[in-house]
Order: C-alpha cells, then sequence, then structure tokens
C-alpha cells in the first residue's frame, strides 16, 4: 500500500532523486522542471507490497531510502532472487519494458521511498529529449549485467563464496535482510547459512 507524503518531504525527495540521476540525467533547470512532472514519490512501510504478481509494471525506480526484495512463488514457497537496496534500480524490466503481468512481487523489506517515473511519460521523454534516453538505458543495463553474474555465479561459486561476495559489496545493508530471504537469494537452506555464518565468525 502506497503511503501518502507531507508536502516538504515530498519535495525534499524529489531533489535527492534529481541528484542521484545527474549521472544519468545531467538536466538543466529548465528540463528538470519539464522531468520532474513525470516523476513520482512513492512511500511504502516495512511488507508493502510495491508490485504483486500479474500487475503491470508501470513505474522504473530508484530507491531513495530502504530496500525491497523480488520474489516468485514456488509450490507455494518464496524464492527471493533479488534485492534492491538504496540509490538502486528497483523495477520488473521485463514487464515494464513489455507492458505485460510482472511474473514476480516486489516487496518492501523495511520502511522505503521510491522516486518513479511512470512508462507512458518516460516515452515522452525519450521522444522530446534524447538524453534521457541514456536514463532508460542505464537501468536495463545494469540489470543484464547484475542477472549475467548471478547465473555464472550460481554455477561456479560455493554458497559461501556467493555469501561472502554479497557481503563486500553491501555490507551495511544485508542487515535489513532477513536470514530466510537471504538464504533463499543465496539458494540454500537457512540453517546453511547459519553454519556458514558461524564458520566465517570462528575464523575472525
Amino acid at each position: 500500500m502506497e503511503r501518502t507524503l507531507a508536502e516538504e518531504e515530498y519535495k525534499q525527495h524529489l531533489n535527492k532523486a534529481r541528484k542521484l540521476l545527474y549521472d544519468y540525467l545531467p538536466l538543466r533547470d529548465e528540463q528538470w522542471e519539464v522531468f520532474k512532472q513525470g516523476f513520482k514519490i512513492r512511500k511504502y512501510h516495512k511488507g508493502d507490497f510495491i508490485l504483486n504478481e500479474g500487475e503491470t509494471e508501470r513505474f522504473l525506480s530508484i530507491v531513495i531510502s530502504g530496500c525491497t526484495r523480488h520474489y516468485i512463488m514456488v509450490k507455494g514457497e518464496e524464492k527471493s532472487f533479488d534485492f534492491s537496496f538504496q540509490h538502486e534500480f528497483n523495477c520488473s524490466y521485463s514487464s515494464f519494458i513489455q507492458q505485460e503481468p510482472s511474473r514476480f512481487f516486489i516487496q518492501a523489506l523495511d520502511d522505503c521511498v521510491l522516486a518513479s517515473i511512470h512508462y507512458d511519460f518516460l516515452q515522452q521523454l525519450y521522444q522530446h529529449y534524447p538524453e534521457s534516453n541514456k536514463f532508460g538505458r542505464t537501468a536495463v543495463e545494469q540489470y543484464y549485467i547484475w542477472r549475467e553474474q548471478r547465473e555464472i555465479s550460481l554455477m561456479t561459486d560455493s554458497a559461501q563464496e556467493r555469501y561472502l561476495r554479497l557481503m563486500e559489496k553491501y555490507p551495511i545493508y544485508l542487515e535489513q535482510v532477513p536470514l530466510k530471504h537471504l538464504a533463499s537469494y543465496l539458494n540454500i537452506k537457512p540453517e546453511s547459512l547459519s553454519r556458514i555464518r558461524k564458520k566465517l565468525f570462528e575464523e575472525r
């Protein structure tokens, strides 16, 4: 469930979004005035669903604060396969690009704020502001790089190696992720992850 923001809080998050996006969208002030009209600041509480399976993804978002998890249901069991942490893109990309129903859920793992741009508005930007193409292209490129790296890692790395790599990349943010979701992401059982953590702790 999307939450309501006070006007001042909305403006603050919008300004943060502009700073975060500057590398992709170095827009002049007059261009930003047009661009921000298509932006929506969305706030969610821990446990809220940002996108449900079967819904069409209408937004390409960047996480201003908090984190989300992406998961599918397999024989009644939740299988987490991605997280979006602070300052990362958050989207069901295939659903967004094709404007077809998503095959997975996106849930807020913590209270989070997303800066989101609607699909229709982004298409208009592409037509009128060619420089905005870099924004959409960068999001998709990051996704496919991540996907390739993850698929190779699942085939070649041990569970401990995958865990250590994740810890190196997200040492602070992973504290927000419950053990069962992290284990699911690593494609192991929670008890296996507990043993890995215990082993690493003893080796310090």
